[in-house]
């Protein structure tokens, strides 16, 4: 019976194959022909011929198809903001939809967004006259029929949305629907600009090759001509060499023969210059003291910081004697020389924490600070801190008292440390048991100015002293009392920080300005950045004259109405020093009902001469809206400091200028601002002037503006 099957089955397959010759046999004697070409088909070619699809490889289709609308009949219907959305709408589909549903398979969908894409760009003509500059530009077309199609483009409204056109003067695909650039992409970019800066780098040694050829080819003519000449500075070239190499080794013996004496005397011996200095220096302390016994005022601060720099000596007593004027002047509280990092604003990577925790022996000081905003005062720079102290007794078995208290704190741009200390803690001496912990809250106002370098206000840090009392004692001996303890508990280093809302944002370079003053937007290695150059310690140079605290002011700022731009800002060049100003108002600052109006002022210096100079004082004159007179003002340096300024350096600095002034409704000005800087010419070692006599570069004259009024 199996058999019998199987052999049916054999038997259907023998049938069908027989249909299926049949059928073929039948196929090839219709002998069907191709209705494009004329053509014999083949039924057994896997790729029969079909009709081509339009496209720019047909140019007669292609062509019509484009130019189903003259050029000079095509018009943009599509506002601005419509064409915005649909470049928006088409991006949509082209990066989503379509991806997405060819994930998904989706064949009717994926062809039904396509179409809508297609559509779209249809609706805005600006995409079909785009591609068909691209192919223009591409294959090589005519200067004539390319101007004609990117004119035709602004005709239609220019690109897009934020379509961007690149340098072929075209939008290339990735520029219209901003597709992320791959990494081969970015790898290739980059590649290509390396490739780029070898080239330039390398044309760039040809040419110094070849000037180096030709002038050592006029140097050999000149030596023929003139054998003398040859012999000379070579005999030069020897001597400054033998000079250089003798003036090392001198060098080296002097800083040997220094250690020597330090190492046997403890302290270098006064050399004939450095007595001048002392006693110069002692005399204006004496000077000081006297104008102070009599009455007088004086710049102790200022003088003491010209005299320090000039002295350099810790040790000297002319260092003393300013020490004392110091302490004299700031109500009998004792100062020490301040950090460097704090008076310049400058404190690098250094962890700006508002709090520390230290464990000395058996005692942990712990502290915190806050922004006390009700206490404070912005406008008349008065900002007050609140922190907080936690002292924990770790001991087992001791009982400690606490006796006294000492503190260091150093606002920024001060030169000195404040230094306040007393007995006990917030009026008393506590007690503390084994394991017990005692805490206590103060405040710190501080009157200080923001910077722009650094966000802390001030730095601080201290100690306790401290007794430990023995097994049977209750309370520390008068003795104890009076050798201050047996032993001190560190308070650890930290910073008062201004809060967001308080700090000043630094002026910085748009890209703009990069651009134009570098003239190439990929050479990175010659752009010339902005930076603040370290200060330096203050130049001894003459102080200009002390002027009148106020002068006569101009009749349109008196009488409102002002003549001339209202500009917030200006830009002004002499002696080679630059100096731009841009004002801006501060309304969390100002208090319009009370007449009280900030404004903040960013100032940048620049050096375009081919000396460096270091800024020694400068003046301003400032003149409010409705007032006969204008008001002075002037100072050493500038934010505390005497910057040196190497050629084509920057020093950018922002301070604030409080108003009181009530605005008049016929002008937005509500005051007019103008000064000058006084600098010195450093010589060629960049720290010895070359003149006592300072040269002035102007600061132009801007106007503080109210924003409210600004279209009046």
């Amino acid at each position: 019976m199996s058999n019998f099957i199987g052999m049916d089955d054999e038997d259907e397959e023998d049938d069908e194959d027989e249909d299926e010759d049949e059928y073929i046999e039948s196929s090839v004697e219709v002998g069907a022909t191709s209705p494009f070409t004329g053509l014999k088909l083949d039924p057994f070619d896997p790729k029969p011929l079909m009709k081509p699809r339009p496209s720019k490889y047909f140019p007669e289709e292609y062509e019509n198809k484009l130019s189903a609308v003259p050029d000079d009949e095509l018009v943009q219907t599509m506002s601005a903001e419509e064409r915005a959305e649909n470049l928006k709408v088409m991006r949509q589909i082209s990066k989503n939809d379509l991806p997405l549903l060819q994930d998904k398979r989706d064949h009717a969908g994926y062809m039904e967004a396509n179409q809508d894409l297609k559509r779209r760009i249809a609706k805005d003509p600006w995409f079909g006259v785009n591609e068909r500059l691209r192919d223009a530009v591409q294959f090589g077309k005519s200067e004539e029929e390319i101007k004609k199609l990117r004119d035709l483009m602004e005709k239609l409204g220019g690109p897009p949305g934020d379509v961007e056109i690149g340098w072929r003067g075209y939008a290339e695909q990735i520029d219209i629907y901003k597709y992320e650039m791959s990494a081969v992409a970015k790898a290739m970019r980059l590649e290509n600009a390396i490739r780029k800066d070898r080239s330039a780098q390398g044309r760039a040694r040809m040419e110094e090759r070849k000037r180096n050829e030709e002038k050592e080819k006029e140097q050999y003519e000149e030596d023929m001509r003139f054998p003398g000449l040859r012999r000379e500075r070579e005999a030069k070239v020897r001597r400054e060499a033998f000079l250089e190499r003798i003036g090392g080794i001198l060098e080296e013996d002097r800083k040997k023969t220094e250690e020597r004496a330090k190492e046997i005397l403890g302290k270098l011996p006064e050399t004939e210059d450095d007595m001048i200095r002392s006693s110069i220096d002692q005399a204006r302390t004496d000077l000081l003291k006297l104008k102070k016994q009599r009455g007088g005022s004086a710049a102790v601060e200022g003088d003491e910081a010209t005299t320090s720099a000039a002295s350099g000596k810790k040790g000297s007593s002319a260092q003393k004697a300013r020490e004392a004027a110091a302490a004299e002047a700031s109500g009998g509280r004792p100062r020490l020389p301040g950090d460097k990092d704090v008076t310049r604003g400058e404190l690098g990577d250094m962890e700006l924490d508002p709090s520390s925790s230290t464990d000395t022996g058996p005692l942990t000081v712990e502290v915190s600070s806050v922004y006390n905003k009700e206490q404070s005062d912005p406008p008349m720079r008065k900002h007050c801190f609140q922190y907080t102290i936690r002292i924990t007794n770790n001991s087992s078995t001791d009982t400690i008292q606490l006796l006294g208290r000492r503190f260091e704190i150093q606002t920024v741009g001060s030169s000195m440390k404040d230094v306040v200390q007393g007995e006990g803690v917030t009026g008393r001496q506590p007690i503390l048991k084994p394991g017990e912990v005692f805490e206590y809250t103060s405040t710190a106002p501080l009157s200080v100015r923001p910077i722009g370098t650094t966000i802390i206000a001030a730095r601080m840090r201290g100690e306790y002293r401290y007794v430990t009392l023995a097994p049977e004692q209750e309370t520390a001996t008068d003795d104890q009392v009076k050798s201050g303890g047996d032993a001190s508990a560190e308070l650890g280093t930290f910073h008062f920080i201004f809060p967001e809302d308080q700090r000043v944002i630094p002026f910085k370079r748009t890209e703009d300005e990069v651009d134009e003053d570098d003239d190439e937007e990929d050479d990175d290695d010659d752009s010339v950045a902005v930076k603040k150059p370290e200060a330096s310690k203050p130049s001894s140079a003459a102080k200009p004259k002390s002027p009148a605290s106020s002068l006569p002011g101009d009749d349109d700022m008196k009488n409102g109405d002002i003549v001339g731009k209202l500009d917030d800002s200006s830009d002004t060049t002499n002696e080679n020093v630059r100096v731009q100003v841009s004002s801006s108002y501060r309304p969390e600052r100002s208090d319009s009902a009370l007449d009280k109006h900030c404004f903040a002022y960013n100032i940048r210096i620049t050096n375009d001469s081919e000396q460096s100079i270091q800024l020694v004082s400068r003046r301003f004159e400032i003149q409010t809206i409705g007032s006969p007179n204008k008001d002075v003002v002037q100072g050493p340096g500038v934010t505390g400091r005497q910057p040196i300024l190497k050629p084509g350096e920057s020093f950018e600095y922002t301070s604030t200028a409080p108003l009181s002034v009530k605005p008049m409704e016929k002008t937005p000005v509500v005051a007019r601002m103008q000064g000058e800087y006084n600098f010195v010419q450093l010589g060629e070692d960049g720290s010895t002037p070359l003149s006592s006599t300072p040269l002035q570069a102007k600061l132009g004259v801007f106007h503080f503006v109210l924003p409210a009024l600004e279209g009046v």
